[in-house]
């Protein structure tokens, strides 16, 4: 597309346009496997909001492929025809936006799912206050963990495809907050357990410290959604997440 372009910017000088086949049939070709992928990726997903967006995006796509097609056809009647540059540039410029909303589409589906798994741990960890029996625990675990592992895989996998530095450092410290935290949260309820089920002293102060564990992790799960959702960037910005 980009060297589709620069043909049409050099025969604004009044030269005339090329053949074109050849590069927009390579386009077309490229478009048609886009949209194969595009529509296979709409069947297999249970993303509501990318059904209902990426069909959009791959007509966008599709109109501006055959607009390719048509222009080539009519520079070879016509290597001067006005008509025909306009449709290259309008076909041009559909692909590269219908391509960029496709991507995009694409990418807030992945980072709804990460978040849906950071909320599942959210969740689990409300219950903590909870557990007073290491039965409860052990099947607390049992949930918790591949939950947690799935988190910790998809965000380190999320934090090395960002762009921005400060948000990539945000996710790493973040996560790794959540990894310090979690094995002493499971030995702070462990203790609570043991305290009440021996009737000794010490159980609202065990409490508290496994609540404020609780806490720490939840907010550290908090930051890492909210920085997952960061789409712009700014100095502005940057200041502030910096600062913080």
């Amino acid at each position: 597309v980009s060297r589709l372009v620069i043909l049409h910017e050099e025969a604004e000088d009044g030269n005339a346009m090329p053949d074109l086949s050849r590069p927009v049939q390579a386009v077309s070709t490229a478009v048609t496997n886009l949209v194969k992928v595009g529509k296979e990726t709409i069947n297999s997903s249970d993303d509501a909001l990318l059904k209902q967006d990426m069909p959009s995006a791959l007509q966008r796509v599709e109109g501006a492929s055959r607009l390719l097609e048509e222009a080539s056809a009519l520079l070879r009647s016509d290597p001067y025809s006005g008509p025909a540059r306009k449709k290259l540039i309008e076909g041009s410029r559909g692909i590269l936006q219908g391509t960029s909303s496709l991507l995009l589409c694409f990418d807030e589906s992945e980072v709804r799912k990460i978040i849906r798994e950071c909320k599942r741990v959210l969740d689990y960890l409300a219950v903590t206050e909870v557990i007073e029996t290491m039965e409860d625990l052990v099947h607390f675990l049992k949930n918790l963990s591949p939950c947690l592992s799935k988190v910790s895989r998809e965000v380190s996998a999320r934090e090395k495809e960002l762009t921005h530095q400060v948000h990539r450092e945000i996710l790493i410290r973040c996560l790794d907050q959540v990894k310090t935290l979690a094995p002493i949260l499971i030995c702070s309820m462990k203790i609570f357990i043991h305290i009440i089920s021996q009737g000794g002293k010490g159980a609202e102060e065990a409490a508290e410290n496994r609540n404020y564990l609780s806490g720490r992790m939840s907010d550290e799960l908090n930051e890492i959604i909210r920085v997952l959702q960061l789409t712009t960037y700014d100095e502005e910005e940057w200041d502030a997440d910096h600062l913080t």
